[in-house]
């Protein structure tokens, strides 16, 4: 049997190693555009900023398995469901073939996304950061310049800016919405990452739409709201949609969230093929709904569902609870399922809680306070999801939290939850426990 898979990111080599893995009997044939094969994006902030000294240090040669063949600078043009067949482009040369299969997995990830409503007059100076040559690009301006403007809020932008001030420049990160990180943290907490970012030096703009760049390189121009913004150049962070052209242009089905549409075992519309990764539509585990899942995290569990399956095996899919996390070193914070506000808008009956208390014992020289924030249902009291901030012990409350949504628990089983304890390193009473405590009281006070 042949399996080809389309593109080499997270969801693309889990699968390929996966599928390669899974049955002897297979070949697998892997088509990547980048001149390189592997590479990690969440790293590229990190490289901006000098945490990453090299570019190669981001960069991975693909995986050394029996029966597994990554062929990169190619792009798969077509595809040919009846007759089982792709058309492959070779980048460098121009040569075109055709390539059979008995299975195919499309993880063709995605891009970024610049809304229509932002006129770029002049595009010299502006960038995105998606792939290693970008964040090259980027840190080789911040080498001469030392005026930098971030369009978008959120994940990335955060980071970006982060990393730019870091590197020494003067950085304005500009926002549509009134917060940074709309729609995955609440204006309360949102605040303090404002914070943050304000006392390490960046300036931000809320609530003030890009109208408008223009200039030069070294004398760009933002027009945001009724202010323009002047700074050396433009890093746009204004998120992504999933790379599904090839999928629609086969005839494939998409669903309503803009990804291709797959099943538990990640199968498309056509059996033949699967799909895994920024560019799928999958279950969201809290709301029972479609969702995007645009982390590397999950696609390394798409992939590698895709992978065993189109290899003859048994594996499913059962959704995400979107857990995410950013570091900005002196400040941690993440979240999973979903917000307060967004339980309301989707008609769910919920309630939500705010503490913050120290992580270890306050007569430990090294003890911090964490910020968190829990959602659940008021009749049931399921957790919907979940918040946390802080100096440090951030990622391993949020991955408990994720796993918790993701086991579909209540505020009771959390609290009953037992956790690892000793005073050194955390509370008795966990912050976790004692967020659920106060939750379960305003809903079952009497």
């Amino acid at each position: 049997m042949k399996i080809i898979v389309v593109g080499y990111g997270a969801a693309g080599m889990t699968a390929a190693s996966y599928a390669a893995l899974t049955s002897r009997e297979t070949e697998v044939v892997v088509f990547e555009e980048r001149s390189y094969a592997a590479y990690h994006p969440c790293s590229l902030p990190d490289f901006i900023g000098g945490i990453v000294k090299s570019a190669e240090d981001l960069k991975e040669p693909p995986q050394k398995l029996p029966r597994l063949k990554v062929h990169t600078s190619t792009s798969v043009r077509e595809v040919k469901r009846k007759e089982k067949k792709v058309i492959v482009e070779n980048l460098e040369s121009g040569e075109k073939w055709e390539e059979s299969y008995d299975k195919l997995i499309l993880a063709t990830g995605s891009s970024p996304y610049i809304p229509k409503a932002i006129k770029i007059s002049n595009e010299e100076g502006v960038h995105v950061l998606k792939k290693v040559e970008d964040a090259q690009i980027i840190s080789k301006l911040a080498e001469k310049y030392k005026h930098a403007i971030v369009v978008g809020g959120s994940f990335i932008g955060i980071e970006t800016a982060h990393a730019l001030k870091r590197r020494g420049l003067d950085v304005t990160l500009i926002e549509y919405f009134p917060q940074v990180m709309p729609g995955k943290l609440n204006k309360q907490l949102a605040r303090i990452v404002e914070k943050t970012l304000k006392e390490e030096g960046v300036r931000l703009v809320l609530g003030a739409g890009v109208k408008e760049i223009s200039g030069r390189l070294g004398d760009k121009r933002v027009l945001a709201g009724e202010e323009e913004i002047r700074g050396d150049f433009v890093v746009m962070a204004t998120g992504v949609r999933p790379n599904v052209e090839l999928a629609r242009k086969a005839g494939l089905e998409i669903g309503e969230t803009g990804g291709i549409k797959v099943n538990k075992r990640m199968q498309t519309s056509d059996p033949s093929i699967y799909a895994a990764g920024d560019n799928a539509e999958v279950l969201d585990i809290v709301t029972r709904k479609p969702t995007l899942s645009l982390l590397g995290n999950t696609a390394v569990k798409m992939g590698r569902v895709a992978g065993i399956n189109a290899a003859g095996g048994d594996a499913e899919f059962h959704g995400v609870v979107n857990v995410w996390i950013v570091n900005l070193g002196d400040l941690q914070f993440g979240g999973a399922g979903i917000t307060y506000d967004q339980a309301l808008k989707m008609g769910i009956d919920a309630a939500a809680v705010t503490i913050r208390v120290s992580d270890k014992p306050e007569f430990y020289p090294d003890a911090y306070k964490v910020t968190i924030r829990l959602i659940a249902e008021k009749n049931s009291g399921k957790i919907l999801g979940g918040q946390i901030l802080g100096k440090k012990g951030v990622l391993n409350r949020l991955n408990i939290l994720a796993t918790a949504l993701s086991r579909k628990m209540t505020l009771r089983e959390l609290a009953e939850l037992e956790l690892a304890y000793t005073p050194s390193l955390c509370e008795i009473i966990d912050p976790l426990h004692v967020a659920a405590d106060a939750l379960l009281k305003r809903l079952y006070r009497r």
